[in-house]
């Protein structure tokens, strides 16, 4: 398959970084297909979460490069960022005082396109949050945050889903939600996900990567 996503030889240090603590990630390779769906595994402190901020471009490598559609990402940042939605994952990443509608507006706004008050309404609709669209999110349970999350995750239009622990706070309901959300971007959007749930990735996602302190250790197939 050709990629869509690649790195290679990707590695990051954080400023100021003791020599004890050394680099997060070093010399990472990977490559993601178009409609593909990839889970990334590793303890905590493996480098799982800084790998995701790379790939969304919150972080930039301090070495190695990132690759999307055979370029560097960041020589075409604005095409990028337009094609990616990346989940941060609860409890974070939305104005507390703004409500679920608001966010929404605000950050597809972000993306280049202010979505009508109608769009917003169907997307919360179908993550189960029609009746808190005027609810701030300050006011939230951590599933219902999360759940908005998954709300932005249905911007379009986008090519790369980055997920970061998305099935956190997320009751039954909300994990088949969210099952079904993954299933459904198959074959049409790449989608990288990271979780602790070895059991949830079994079911979403085409082959799971494992990072061992910032090294991928080995890659293999869900059928495998």
């Amino acid at each position: 398959m050709t990629a869509l996503l690649e790195l290679h030889d990707v590695g990051y240090r954080y400023p100021h970084a003791t020599k004890a603590r050394g680099d997060v990630l070093h010399s990472v390779s990977l490559s993601v297909a178009a409609g593909e769906a990839i889970g990334i595994v590793g303890s905590n402190g493996s480098g799982k979460s800084t790998l995701l901020k790379v790939l969304a471009t919150l972080l930039r490598p301090t070495r190695g490069r990132v690759l999307f559609r055979g370029t560097p990402v960041q020589a075409s940042l604005r095409s990028y960022r337009a094609a990616l939605n990346y989940c941060s994952g609860a409890p974070q990443g939305f104005y507390p005082r703004l409500t679920a509608a608001e966010n929404l507006r605000f950050f597809s706004g972000m993306k280049g396109r202010m979505l009508s008050r109608r769009e917003i309404a169907a997307l919360l609709d179908r993550v189960g949050l029609a009746e808190s669209m005027d609810v701030n999110y300050s006011r939230f349970s951590l599933g219902m945050r999360q759940r908005l999350h998954l709300a932005a995750v249905l911007f379009e239009p986008a090519e790369v889903w980055i997920l970061d622990e998305p099935t956190n706070g997320l009751d039954a309901d909300g994990m088949a939600l969210l099952q079904v959300l993954l299933t459904e971007a198959g074959g049409r959007v790449a989608r990288v996900v990271v979780s602790h749930d070895a059991d949830f990735l079994s079911r979403v996602v085409d082959r799971t990567i494992r990072l061992v302190d910032g090294t991928v250790t080995c890659s293999s197939s869900q059928s495998s």
